[in-house]
């Protein structure tokens, strides 16, 4: 019994969350994500323009295009949520206008009926009459603010039907707007599923080009993988010994003051100011600016398989952004560059400490940063490297706390 009890609640909870959630998204909200949607597909638009002027199909347009279709599906998820709310909205203001009509056919009958005494007292004398006719003076001044109060209730009653007529009128605009707003999202959903399905064909065609290369394509991934993790041991050593120095320094700062405090080689030592700087950039979470001005993510964080072989599993400890030819990477928040690694001429790594996190930008082939830089929130620190042979411009990105990837598109704006 108290089991059941339990497992009710937990189910209530669960539709409490879920329904906060979703009333949190509003109008505003979904417009916002709409234009950030819209603007994604327009930057994959433009790069896939780029790249099809090669005649070959490469894993970059097959990525973008998949990127295209994801994002058309979320701005048609979008254009239904938002279509609810003003279904809603246009629900409520119907409501508010009835009830607005009401409270002004009541308030229309209320000063109908001061007029009506107004003028069965229209004559001045009975005015007078009405004050002389008193028996004090006490009720002569009370009888007298009766008079003011009343030519003043009718002031207040024309006011609030004027009131109540601006509300009615606004509500009825807002409507209007509301059914033209939701006119257009469903005709250009509709535009949106027509154009999906030309995409899906065009990508369906697109992996079957690939797939006659599958053997090629397989070794590829594997030898790009091989880089990669050269790469990131690289990385993982130079993190390591970021965080050695800093609690060595820790260290000898406590013996020399007799203090017995120690930290444990994978947690990182901080300074008042490295301190204030780690709760900065927590604090911006999900408010970082992108490391390159626009772009469109090729490949997400984690392990996923690869859109033309399901032989071949890729795990990537961030992400990667396709960009346009001769972008610049960008430092995403302040720091210092701890390290620039060069496994080859056309990967060069930028590494860069903000307290006890540490972001990495690679695949550059030009770096405009040395150790030791102090950088600035959207400073350049690089040019992202073209591949000819595939007309793409990628660049990777990661983001570490201490020796842990943390996913980096949490962490970005939208």
């Amino acid at each position: 019994m108290k089991m059941a009890w339990r497992y009710g609640l937990l189910l209530l909870l669960a539709l409490f969350l879920a329904l906060g959630g979703y009333a949190q998204r509003t109008k505003e909200s979904l417009e916002k994500e709409i234009k950030t949607i819209q603007n994604e597909i327009a930057t994959a638009n433009k790069l896939l323009k780029e790249t099809s002027k090669s005649k070959e199909v490469t894993l970059n347009q097959v990525s973008l295009t998949e990127k295209k279709i994801k994002n058309r599906q979320k701005l048609i998820n979008a254009y239904n949520e938002q279509i609810k709310v003003l279904e809603k909205s246009i629900s409520k203001g119907e409501a508010n206008i009835q009830s607005l009509n009401s409270e002004l056919k009541k308030l229309r009958q209320e000063y109908s009926k001061m007029v009506e005494f107004a003028y069965k007292n229209r004559n001045h004398y009975d005015q007078l009459e009405f004050l002389f006719a008193s028996d004090d003076f006490n009720q002569a001044y009370q009888r007298m603010r009766y008079i003011q109060q009343f030519s003043e209730a009718r002031k207040t009653k024309m006011d609030q039907i004027a009131t109540a007529q601006r509300k009615i009128s606004e509500e009825v605009d807002a409507q209007r707007k509301d059914r033209e707003q939701q006119a257009a999202l469903l005709a250009d959903e509709k535009v949106q599923q027509e154009v999906m399905i030309k995409e899906k064909a065009e990508l369906n065609a697109q992996v079957a080009q690939l797939k006659k290369k599958e053997g090629n394509i397989q070794q590829n991934i594997k030898e790009k993988q091989a880089q990669a993790k050269k790469f990131q041991k690289e990385i993982d050593k130079i993190i390591a010994e970021e965080i050695r120095k800093a609690n060595e320094r820790a260290a000898k700062e406590a013996k020399n003051a007799n203090k017995g405090k120690t930290t444990k080689p994978d947690k990182m030592a901080l300074t008042p100011s490295e301190k204030a700087l780690s709760t900065s950039f927590s604090a911006n979470k999900g408010k970082l600016p992108w490391p390159v001005e626009r772009g469109v993510v090729s490949s997400s964080y984690g392990k996923h398989a690869s859109s033309v072989s399901s032989k071949v599993t890729v795990t990537n400890n961030g992400i990667d952004i396709v960009t346009t030819e001769n972008a610049r990477a960008r430092c995403v928040f302040e720091g210092v560059v701890v390290s620039v690694v060069k496994p080859s001429a056309s990967n060069i790594g930028v590494i860069i400490r903000h307290g006890d996190y540490f972001t990495v930008y690679s695949q550059l082939d030009e770096v405009y940063v040395n150790r030791g830089d102090k950088v600035k929130t959207k400073q350049e620190i690089g040019k992202v490297h073209t591949d000819r042979s595939e007309g793409k411009t990628e660049m990777h990105f990661e983001l570490r706390q201490g020796t842990d990837c943390l996913n980096p598109s949490i962490w970005l704006a939208r």
